[in-house]
């Protein structure tokens, strides 16, 4: 029985290769079909995101191997296996199922700690389920990896802090407010950064956006985008003078926020709190504003400082998860040996039932004269010998199932059955 992860990700390619090889969810659905007809005694999965495209299959044949894996894959994408062949790694048995469980668990991610990746696994799992091209062996798998990753993100703090600038940007103004339902948001600006903020600013309950920008028409884009509205850049102090957080992410060469905007504004507001968060490089915000009473400023690189503390955080729990990943991996290995040792154990009783068959039926040979009750007395108190001397056997191949022994003993026992 021999598991197997050949694939690439995005430490070992280069975007372009990645998305040459990645499939569609209809690819992935047409390739399991395909690597089954192929394949029929073969168990088979397909991960495939932005980062990484991976095989795994499980057998108990000699087919496929690592090569005929290579060769479907270039068959299903229409590319020559030069093409992307160095860029592959190929892992078989406990180094594919450590992989799969560090991939579940984001500890392969480029983002450690992420958990998008672990729905992409389940996505994956349930779409070889439906072609299927699971069994017992990647069900199994599959579970052990999902317990694993939930046990990752519930016993450390390894996907805990924010790791890009967006959604820090918005933990940091949880600290300013406790409630974002009644506050609003003016977004200056209406580009990528801008967008992100938005997005994670709704998922945090943010209601009230106003977006401007030098040009309105994106400006409404983004507007729609997050249920608000676009107003003309020209009324920037009327809309600065509503809002209570102000993202800005437009280019500039210098400051379009000074203190003197500021101070002007915030009369108006009677000194309400005020978080500022400047995406920009260079900044829309002069630095100096972030000195006046009310009024709370963070540009990107500070923004970027706590990203890399958390990352850094992250980082120091990764010893903890690998340690969660050992005992789980130690249980679907225990899980796997027994597996593997439950066809022996099977024949080792059939070979002692027929040793103690034959050794009945001679005894009743020999002694004919034993009425019906007696007959079945001696069966039932042999039966009971047989299985009373087959257990601790069967224990030992249980035990030393991971290894050639249990092979050994099992073939012992069967050509002594034989005799």
């Amino acid at each position: 029985m021999t598991i197997m992860l050949i694939g690439l990700n995005h430490r070992t390619a280069p975007v372009d290769i990645r998305e040459q090889l990645a499939f569609s969810a209809e690819g992935v659905s047409t390739a399991l079909m395909l690597l089954r007809n192929q394949y029929p005694g073969c168990e088979a999965a397909i991960l495939s995101t932005c980062n990484r495209v991976e095989v795994l299959t499980a057998t108990e044949q000699d087919h496929p191997t690592e090569n005929e894996i290579i060769s479907f894959l270039a068959q299903a994408r229409d590319l020559p296996v030069p093409s992307f062949k160095q860029h592959l790694y190929r892992l078989k048995d406990e180094q594919a199922v450590r992989h799969l469980f560090r991939v579940a668990s984001s500890l392969d991610s480029m983002v450690v700690g992420e958990n998008q990746i672990v729905s992409q696994v389940k996505a994956a799992f349930a779409q070889a389920s439906e072609q299927g091209t699971t069994g017992r062996l990647l069900n199994r798998l599959f579970h052990q990896a999902f317990t694993a990753a939930k046990r990752v993100h519930s016993e450390t703090e390894v996907g805990r802090r924010k790791v890009s600038v967006p959604s820090v940007a918005v933990d940091v103004a949880k600290s300013i407010f406790s409630n974002f339902a009644d506050k609003h948001v003016l977004i200056v600006g209406a580009g990528e950064m801008a967008q992100l903020v938005c997005q994670h600013l709704r998922q945090a309950d943010a209601r009230n956006f106003t977006v401007t920008s030098r040009t309105l028409n994106n400006a409404r884009v983004l507007a729609e985008a997050c249920d608000g509205s676009a107003v003309p850049y020209d009324q920037l102090d009327e809309q600065l003078a509503n809002a209570d957080i102000v993202v800005t992410a437009t280019r500039c060469p210098k400051p379009i926020i000074t203190p003197e905007r500021i101070e002007a504004i915030q009369k108006k507001r009677r000194r309400r709190p005020m978080f500022l968060i400047d995406l920009a490089v260079p900044r829309n915000v002069d630095p100096t504003a972030g000195d006046m009473d009310s009024v709370y400023l963070y540009d990107i690189d500070e923004l970027g400082r706590i990203v890399a503390e958390n990352q850094r955080q992250r980082m120091n729990q990764v010893d903890r998860c690998e340690k969660i990943l050992d005992e789980e991996i130690d249980a679907f290995e225990r899980w796997l040996a027994e597996s593997r040792a439950r066809p022996l154990i099977q024949q080792l009783y059939e070979d002692a039932q027929v040793v103690h068959d034959r050794e009945l039926e001679d005894l009743f040979s020999a002694c004919s004269g034993l009425t019906d009750q007696q007959r079945a007395a001696i069966l039932a108190a042999t039966q009971r010998l047989v299985n009373k001397f087959m257990h601790p056997c069967a224990y030992a191949l249980k035990r030393h199932s991971g290894s050639g022994a249990s092979t050994t003993l099992a073939q012992t026992l069967h050509d002594i059955a034989q005799k």
